[in-house]
């Protein structure tokens, strides 16, 4: 489960003097003319916004390089699990990732606010808001303390529900066990309608379904579709109250290495195509929704009035997992305070 390999994350990466004796070793030497190879990996396979933001940097970063940096791009988790690749990432073996932030909560529970409901109202709105100055100054240096310097973020999609039986309106969630990504911002989620949430890494998910261990997956589209969720889950339920976040994360100590304007080059392109990226995602949304009803697929959205009491059942979700969480509570009250004024 996410929460126990979180957990393990944190035990098994080495302390952070361990951190630079080994990433001094196995950092590669970034300043002596050879070209210099990044590994960058992540967990979703193609046609995901994810994978499309990966490909997009790649080509921008060897273009401006002059062939001085070559970037290869790992979708599919084919650099170990996610937690593996974090870890990876920290002591040097991995040079790139880019993943969820509720994955890095094992490093700082911080990282966790994003998963909280009832904060954004849509892509754009989660993309304004993870890019405005007052967050980015206390969001992305989380990291640093960990070896990990954040280079990006993006908003990739809006959370949904895919089950084997139709969930419609609120009643249908009561006894349905669901898989979330582990924080305790989805776990509460659920709880306040009357289902369950099991944490439970993407990889297992579908096997899951298929034993009737969980009823569904509390994901997202450009994960159903890629996946062919229609063939074990094929009804799918929007509510519109998370958006999943994407984390762009380098090893501290690779990139601080990197010659200067590399250095700059890599800073501006994961910018530009943060920005290229959520027209993008918008845009595979609707087409992905498309592609799910054609190839088997159902989908529907709660009525105004449940809607609303959804809203209402998780607008204090935020306020009640942090309240004995002073720092944590900190960072979210801050993001909600940027998402009204970015609204």
């Amino acid at each position: 489960m996410l929460g126990n390999l979180s957990k393990t994350i944190s035990v098994s990466v080495l302390s952070g003097l361990a951190i630079v004796l080994i990433t001094s070793v196995t950092t590669p030497n970034v300043g002596h003319g050879a070209k210099i190879i990044a590994k960058l990996g992540h967990p979703l396979p193609p046609p995901t916004p994810l994978h499309k933001w990966a490909l997009m940097f790649k080509s921008e970063v060897e273009k401006r390089s002059g062939g001085r940096m070559e970037i290869k791009v790992f979708p599919m988790s084919q650099l170990g699990t996610i937690p593996r690749m974090i870890e990876g990432t920290q002591l040097g073996t991995v040079e790139i990732v880019t993943i969820p932030p509720g994955f890095f909560t094992g490093l700082d529970k911080r990282y966790g606010v994003l998963a909280a409901p009832g904060i954004f109202k849509d892509l754009p709105h989660a993309h304004r808001t993870i890019h405005d100055p007052e967050f980015k100054k206390a969001f992305w240096p989380i990291g640093e303390s960990k070896g990990l310097k954040m280079i990006g973020m993006s908003a990739d999609a809006e959370t949904s529900y895919a089950s084997v039986d139709p969930i419609r309106k609120l009643s249908d969630f009561k006894g349905k066990k669901l898989r979330v990504f582990g924080s305790k911002f989805e776990i509460e989620t659920l709880r306040r309608v009357g289902a369950t949430g099991v944490p439970m890494p993407l990889s297992e998910v579908i096997p899951a379904i298929q034993q009737k261990t969980i009823d569904g997956n509390k994901a997202a589209i450009v994960v159903f579709v890629p996946f062919k969720y229609q063939t074990v889950a094929k009804h799918v339920l929007r509510t519109n109250s998370s958006v999943i976040c994407i984390n762009r994360v380098t090893n501290k100590r690779w990139f601080e290495k990197l010659p200067a304007d590399l250095r700059k080059i890599v800073a501006d392109v994961a910018s530009e195509t943060d920005r290229k990226i959520i027209n993008i995602s918008v845009a595979v949304h609707k087409k992905l929704y498309k592609v799910w009803t054609k190839t088997g697929g159902t989908f529907s959205e709660l009525s105004a009035d449940e809607q609303v009491e959804l809203d209402r059942r998780l607008s204090t979700v935020g306020e009640h997992i942090l309240k004995k969480q002073p720092g944590v509570l900190k960072m979210y009250k801050m993001m909600k305070s940027v998402a009204a004024r970015t609204k």
